[in-house]
């Protein structure tokens, strides 16, 4: 069985916020709506790249409540082994892996949900929590599975977000969310390449890089 390991502290939430600031010129790029991200309630989202690292310390600091996390951990904790057995389920029909281990990273700032390789899963509190929270897990884990192929073939941003979401709506339907970006990109050539190629996500990935 997949273990987890949930991380949560004051230092991570610092560090979210100050990444997530540094990002801006690419959200704005990516037509992504930084503003309605999650920053601390005492900055001035109009002058987000005014404040110094202190400034953005001191004001995660200022609203850090330990309780949110904890509570959260053990409702991922509990649900935990449903949500693998599901993940187990839907790779093995595209022969994409799950890993050994997952590192969640609990947070209430910068956007929805987020990944890093090799294993890292990053969640927004303020965003989603308990089941939504499960939803965004495996959205982000499906990222991970199928990022090296992503990378190899070179995919734009919102070409690899379609294609998370159609395996998510193939898959998951019952946990399914769609974003609400798809106005900046014309999905017909991915969707039909989807249908035409699933459960080879790697041909899917390979197809739409040409």
């Amino acid at each position: 069985m997949s273990k987890i390991k949930i991380i949560y502290n004051k230092e991570l939430d610092v560090q979210r916020v100050i990444n997530t600031i540094k990002k801006i010129d690419w959200f704005v790029e990516n037509k992504y709506e930084y503003k309605k991200f999650s920053f601390p309630k005492v900055l001035d989202v109009e002058k987000l790249k005014n404040y110094s690292d202190k400034e953005i310390e001191n004001a995660v600091i200022s609203e850090y409540d330990e309780e949110i996390y904890k509570k959260n951990e053990t409702f991922l904790v509990n649900n935990w082994g449903k949500i693998l057995e599901e993940i187990k389920n839907s790779f093995s029909k595209s022969s994409i892996l799950v890993q050994d281990e997952y590192i969640i990273y609990f947070t209430k700032y910068g956007t929805g949900g987020s990944y890093n390789l090799p294993n890292t899963v990053i969640i927004n509190l303020n965003k989603r929590w308990n089941v939504g929270m499960l939803g965004t897990i495996i959205h982000e884990i499906i990222h991970l599975a199928i990022e090296k192929d992503i990378l190899e073939y070179k995919i734009e941003q919102w070409q690899k977000e379609r294609i998370i979401d159609l395996f998510f709506i193939k898959n998951f339907s019952r946990r399914v969310y769609i974003q609400n970006v798809y106005n900046s990109i014309n999905t017909e050539k991915i969707d039909q390449t989807f249908e035409d190629n699933f459960p080879d996500m790697e041909a899917i990935v390979q197809k739409l890089s040409k």
